[in-house]
């Protein structure tokens, strides 16, 4: 590699005082509130779980089995969310990018919306005679929701990278005050309510609520005094023919051929092949940091984490709802999720390393995954034979926060430094080839858990059927 390619390029902007003017707005808490909205459905269906299986339960057979449909929930959500996810992303990045319409997003929240109104109806309807229906259903449900979940997230990370680093930080720690969120509503339905139905239709209540909440943000954040300063970059952007108005051969023989001052042009002017290259030669650090990122954590978080138990038995605790119900929810949930939003919010006042030092913030990337063998000493029911070492839920807690903490500041930093590495007109692209980057990292982390879940052993299927 060039040694060019070394350097970061600082992207420009027309309105270098933009902070000034909009630093006290409400823009910024915008991104955060169509962060917290962007990962919601999925965080949903996921922490839904109890009810799915409780409306695949065959109430022909004993309570305490287990039905076929009922042990596959937890993988066929995760493959039909994961693989529509990373297709429909490789799609849009290499079809469709760079293109932010109102229209797109708003088209994604409304879909998403009715897919979940669909599930908040089937609560109450008897599926006991046609469980099967309901299962593939819910799994077309996942698949569309999926899909449109790619798209949102494609031109949120695209707006968000043409505007101030400060605002896709908001952005990506709103996803992770997603979590906190559904992690709270999931406690307090623990501790208030016992009806697994009507749990489950506060839950998607509580989404559809937010989601529509996210469409008028968005429409009213559109015309706001932020997005009119870059209007000009956001709609040369937006320009969909320029793909087809100008040739691979003869844009990159403008881009190799000009030496002036019309670099910015001719960066304009790339087909869509180029613009990707040019934005992967300078991003790559970032790109891979942000893989690796996700696929450490992916293959921990949640299939490993939920199940490890308590630091000592149950016996020694007079009140069994915590061992039973809340320690995987408030042990391993809710401080993993906070840990996240720590770390995505320390980003935006501590950045080291620099923006100049991309090959060190990989390697911290790198070393997380350290965390798979720390987390192999903790109570997990394994059969394999592996050593017990962590007898105590403090040290347990503390992993957790360090772990989900690094998470959260290595991803915000990363997709805080890429865009600043190109010329503002490709910082849209970046945006999209983070989230191609972000997107796969997530889809082989969760193939990954797997394998971590079965190198440990995992000796039984979670007897705890209650709403969680």
């Amino acid at each position: 590699m060039d040694s060019s390619s070394n350097s970061p390029r600082v992207s420009t902007t027309s309105v270098p005082g933009v902070i000034t003017i909009d630093g006290h707005s409400w823009s910024y808490w915008a991104f955060v509130w169509l962060g917290l909205g962007s990962l919601l459905p999925f965080n949903f269906f996921i922490t839904a779980d109890p009810y799915f299986r409780y409306k695949l339960h065959d109430p022909t057979m004993p309570n305490s089995t287990v039905s076929r449909l009922e042990l596959s929930y937890e993988n066929a959500v995760t493959i039909c969310a994961a693989v529509p996810n990373l297709i429909a992303t490789i799609f849009v990045t290499f079809v469709c990018i760079p293109y932010i319409h109102k229209y797109r997003i708003c088209t994604s929240l409304s879909g998403i919306t009715i897919c979940l109104l669909i599930c908040f109806s089937l609560i109450f309807v008897d599926v006991h005679r046609w469980r099967e229906i309901f299962f593939f259903l819910t799994m077309i449900l996942v698949m569309i929701q999926g899909v449109f979940c790619a798209i949102l997230l494609n031109c949120f990370f695209s707006l968000a990278s043409t505007l101030p680093s400060r605002y896709i930080q908001g952005f990506v720690a709103g996803q992770a005050l997603g979590g906190v969120f559904v992690v709270v509503c999931s406690i307090a339905s623990i501790l208030f309510s016992n009806n697994i139905s009507i749990s489950a239709a506060i839950y998607f209540l509580l989404a559809i609520f937010v989601l529509l909440s996210n469409l008028l943000t968005y429409i009213y954040l559109e015309k706001s005094h932020l997005l009119q300063i870059y209007s000009s970059s956001i709609q040369e952007i937006n320009n969909e023919y320029e793909p087809l108005l100008h040739s691979s051969s003869s844009t990159t023989e403008d881009y190799q051929n000009s030496n002036n001052n019309n670099n910015s042009n001719n960066i304009t002017l790339l087909a869509l092949r180029q613009r990707l290259l040019v934005a992967y030669k300078y991003t790559k650090w970032n790109f891979f940091g942000i893989l690796l990122t996700f696929i450490c954590t992916l293959s921990l978080f949640p299939a490993y984490m939920s199940k490890i138990q308590p630091a000592y038995p149950s016996i020694n605790y007079p009140n069994t709802i915590w061992t039973d119900r809340l320690y995987a929810q408030v042990m391993t949930f809710l401080l993993f999720n906070v840990g996240d939003t720590l770390g995505r919010m320390i980003s935006s006042k501590i950045q080291i390393p620099s923006l100049l030092k991309p090959h060190l913030l990989f390697s911290i990337c790198v070393l997380r995954f350290l965390f798979i063998p720390l987390f192999g000493l903790c109570h997990f029911p394994n059969t394999n034979g592996f050593p017990y070492v962590f007898k105590n839920d403090f040290i347990y807690a503390g992993i957790v926060l360090l772990f989900a903490m690094s998470h959260g500041y290595c991803n915000s930093l990363n997709m805080m430094y890429a865009p600043r590495r190109v010329h503002a007109q490709l910082s849209s692209t970046v945006g999209a080839l983070m989230l191609m980057a972000l997107t796969t990292g997530i889809f082989i982390g969760s193939l990954l858990s797997y394998g971590v879940v079965a190198m440990y052993g995992d000796a039984k299927e979670p007897d705890n059927q209650h709403f969680q």
